[in-house]
């Protein structure tokens, strides 16, 4: 019956109703979801425009989940859904079970106290890298007030960076060195320029020049600190050289 309401609803045929086959993957944590989209897409073909991710935007009725669209082995198109076992309660019992299940012997996200000072001490190590400290804060402030966007490379794996992000933040988000010789990008296997925001579900590719290119005018478009601070040393250490 679901798949007849949804082809009255999306006024679809039967052939174009790409979930007739549907796994549910479960998990035992949010990052573990992105992990596994991960190694899906790594399997099969991504159907592009079928990726959805409600643990970041979850719908209004509280529902979390990751949604994908591949292409089995033999050209059947299969959707995947990927959530926690507390994600799968609240879609199953309602918001009401949420509290529920945290009153359980559930585990939360481990050591949050340890990745916060990771955190905090790279940020002490960034800030010698400034004039002043209002360029400092202007330059860490998308990274402490962030809404996440998640993005893979080529091979599948699942890259969580902050809402605005460019091809140049991811990547120095992939390494310092695959930064500074980024000379162009493939966003889903076509051409778009470095300074193109990038959105959720997204495969990204750098292509690398054999020399720097690494560039004043990206300060005008690189949002995480990670990247603006890699780049202002780079030309930095090109005035005093």
């Amino acid at each position: 019956y679901s798949i007849y309401r949804k082809m009255k609803e999306r006024r679809r045929s039967f052939e174009e109703i790409m979930d007739v086959y549907a796994f549910k993957v479960m998990v035992d944590s949010p990052e573990n979801c992105y992990k596994a989209i991960g190694a899906v897409h790594s399997l099969y073909k991504p159907i592009e425009g079928r990726f959805k991710d409600y643990i970041s935007i979850p719908k209004s009725n509280g529902y979390q989940s990751v949604h994908t669209g591949v292409v089995s082995e033999n050209g059947q198109p299969i959707e995947v859904q990927i959530k926690t076992g507390e994600m799968n309660e609240v879609a199953e019992n309602g918001i009401a079970s949420h509290w529920l299940y945290k009153a359980g012997n559930v585990s939360s996200d481990s050591n949050p106290q340890i990745k916060a000072r990771r955190w905090v001490a790279g940020l002490l190590e960034m800030k010698d890298n400034y004039d002043s400290p209002k360029d400092f804060i202007e330059s860490i402030k998308t990274d402490i007030f962030p809404d996440e966007i998640y993005v893979f490379t080529p091979k599948g794996e699942i890259m969580e960076m902050a809402a605005g992000s460019t091809p140049v933040d991811f990547a120095f988000l992939v390494h310092t060195d695959v930064g500074h010789h980024c000379r162009a990008c493939r966003i889903n296997r076509k051409l778009a320029p470095l300074s193109v925001p990038l959105e959720s579900g997204q495969t990204i590719e750098i292509l690398r020049d054999r020399l720097p290119q690494t560039s004043p005018a990206w300060l005008n478009f690189a949002v995480t600190a990670r990247a603006r601070n890699s780049i202002r040393h780079y030309l930095s250490n090109l005035k005093t050289s």
